[in-house]
């Protein structure tokens, strides 16, 4: 479906690939960005599915943090009216997710793009999503489980100040997500916003070459597509016998996948020359 345009393949002549396998002394070695940007690409549902989820339950995001900053500014007015504390909960996501990106900043330190590190960072954003699910359904913070509750919520000025927490646990794991498609190399696919994928998209000067000459725009087409299915996902969710939290579980469990899709990955092997 996707090629890549790292050195690894650029290069085929000068530079191997290991295959496909789980050895423990390969947890310490960076990856071939070779197909690695599927799993960013998937990130893009996951985004979609948990924002749909957290605006239908509290009506803030906890990945697009450009929504949230209009919501901050808006609930500082006292507005809308019938969304009592909109400011706290926004500022909650954003604070949350700055925080989840300093900190996940910092594997730079410790070999960002390894499998190990890799599958550590995913497994601690599942770990997060997990978290969030887990309150909502065990009845914390039961409006991100029960649609119909929350929109009775929202027209009866209910507010559970305690969803904050879940808000928070998710807001932090997406800044991990985003931090984690920068190291990886594909700033094309923020996997949490759009404007910018949007007029990138549109922009480029080779929109409609073929499928094999332009990754950058077919990674920027699929994090739409993917965007949307997951904001579509978490709606129907909402509405069906499921509940919204089931899509947190769905997306905690993608990102579980990621992860152990990292521990097999193919590893970069030392260019030709660097050996010698």
């Amino acid at each position: 479906m996707f090629a890549t345009d790292s050195p690894s393949s650029a290069s085929s002549a000068t530079e191997k690939t290991k295959g496909w396998s789980l050895r423990p002394t390969d947890l310490r070695k960076d990856i071939d960005k070779q197909w690695a940007d599927i799993p960013v690409c998937l990130c893009s549902f996951a985004s979609g599915l948990c924002d749909s989820i957290a605006f239908n339950s509290s009506a803030v995001f906890v990945s697009m943090q450009t929504g949230n900053t209009i919501f901050l500014a808006i609930g500082a007015a006292y507005l809308p009216s019938h969304q009592k504390f909109m400011w706290l909960r926004a500022i909650c996501s954003i604070g949350c997710f700055l925080a989840g990106v300093f900190c996940f900043s910092k594997l730079r330190h410790i070999r960002p793009i390894a499998k190990g590190t890799l599958a550590l960072n995913f497994l601690t954003q599942a770990i997060l999503v997990f978290i969030a699910a887990a309150l909502a359904q065990s009845g914390v913070t039961p409006e991100m489980a029960d649609l119909p509750l929350a929109e009775h919520n929202v027209e009866n000025q209910i507010v559970n100040l305690k969803i904050l927490i879940p808000i928070g646990f998710l807001a932090f794991s997406f800044g991990g997500q985003i931090v984690s498609s920068r190291q990886l190399g594909f700033n094309e696919v923020p996997t949490n916003v759009l404007t910018s994928v949007y007029c990138d998209l549109l922009s480029d000067p080779n929109l409609f070459a073929p499928w094999s000459s332009n990754l950058k725009r077919n990674r920027r087409a699929f994090a739409v597509v993917l965007t949307f299915l997951g904001g579509l996902s978490g709606s129907w969710l909402g509405w069906s016998s499921a509940g919204l939290c089931t899509g947190l579980w769905i997306a905690g469990a993608l990102k579980v996948a990621i992860a152990i899709t990292w521990l097999f990955w193919k590893v970069e092997e030392p260019k030709l020359e660097e050996k010698k």
